[in-house]
């Protein structure tokens, strides 16, 4: 598949806060010729909620209620034709909070990174300390971090939480 093909095909999703509220906000910007979409999104393990959207002008606009305790949010688009826009299986995600206002986009790349910055400290018995609070940030992003159930998310986080749990027997929590 060439590029244009990919930007064509793929066009992908921004995320903000409504003005005044905690819900969010979720502009998709649309494939050519597409009237309909289905926006998938989660706040916490496989649990997901989806709603059809139309299109409005020039986007796709989805205003989502949030939970006031939402950490994270996952989201991916199945278009009319069933394809699936989900970042090539590693869905769209956002760190959030409400008070004070974050929406942060990050990847499971960027978790594996952390756990390897804990497993380096570790290792030369440098900076345990700071391991030890990268490894804390992990699990609890691990604990509510969306997957699509039975598909390479799941097993790349299962993956991830064996790799901390390794790290932890390590410094004895």
């Amino acid at each position: 598949m060439n590029l244009f093909m990919a930007m064509v095909v793929f066009c992908g999703l921004d995320v903000y806060f409504l003005k005044d509220s905690p819900d969010l906000l979720v502009r998709i910007v649309p494939e050519q010729g597409v009237e309909q979409l289905t926006l998938k999104y989660s706040f916490s393990g496989d649990m997901w909620g989806e709603m059809v959207v139309e299109k409005q002008g020039q986007f796709f606009d989805a205003k989502i209620k949030t939970p006031l305790d939402a950490r994270i949010v996952g989201l991916y688009v199945v278009y009319e034709d069933g394809t699936v826009d989900d970042k090539d299986g590693n869905l769209y995600l956002y760190e959030l909070s409400i008070y004070p206002r974050m929406l942060m986009p990050f990847s499971v790349a960027d978790l594996e990174i952390v756990i390897a910055q804990a497993d380096k400290k570790i290792s030369s018995k440098t900076h345990v300390d700071e391991a030890i609070t990268l490894l804390d940030y992990v699990t609890g992003v691990l604990d509510v971090l969306p997957y699509v159930p039975d598909s390479p998310g799941e097993t790349r986080k299962n993956m991830l939480q064996e790799e901390v749990n390794r790290l932890k027997v390590l410094v004895g929590r």
